[in-house]
């Protein structure tokens, strides 16, 4: 089992669950006893603009923007803390234990999820890499 990769039920998990949008997690800094409690989707939304010859196209046609989907980079994901990114540099990824605590299955589900786990591991009050906690949610996309 590689030491830096994504843990699941005591399991490396290498590529995406399918069904899921993303993840909430845990990221341990063994030597400093932090922690930071974040979320990750698998995959981000991507727009591409049309050139006049891709619009003449049947297959393009009325279109402006062709809309598709690109990797998030969540394999080799260490949060969004520039303070946690830079102790990873520094200490190296050995000194870190990433787990995913819980699979999402859209995006109001996902930050809700980030939302209870922060409030969980109590991470403003901790030793921790987290500086706030926020999120919009609406229920209707729950």
């Amino acid at each position: 089992m590689k030491s830096n990769c994504w843990i699941y039920q005591n399991e490396c998990l290498e590529s995406e669950p399918e069904g899921y949008f993303g993840f909430t997690y845990i990221i341990r800094d063994i030597k400093n006893d932090k922690v930071y409690v974040g979320k990750k989707q698998f995959t981000h939304k991507t727009k591409k603009k049309l050139s006049k010859k891709a619009k003449q196209l049947p297959e393009n046609k009325g279109k402006r923007v062709l809309k598709g989907t690109k990797n998030s980079g969540w394999l080799n994901y260490y949060g969004s803390s520039k303070e946690l990114n830079e102790q990873v540099k520094l200490l190296g990824e050995n000194n870190f234990k990433r787990e995913i605590l819980e699979f999402a299955t859209s995006k109001s589900d996902l930050t809700l999820k980030e939302i209870e786990a922060q409030v969980k591991y109590n991470v403003l009050r901790v030793n921790s890499y987290n500086l706030w906690i926020g999120g919009r949610v609406y229920r209707k996309y729950l």
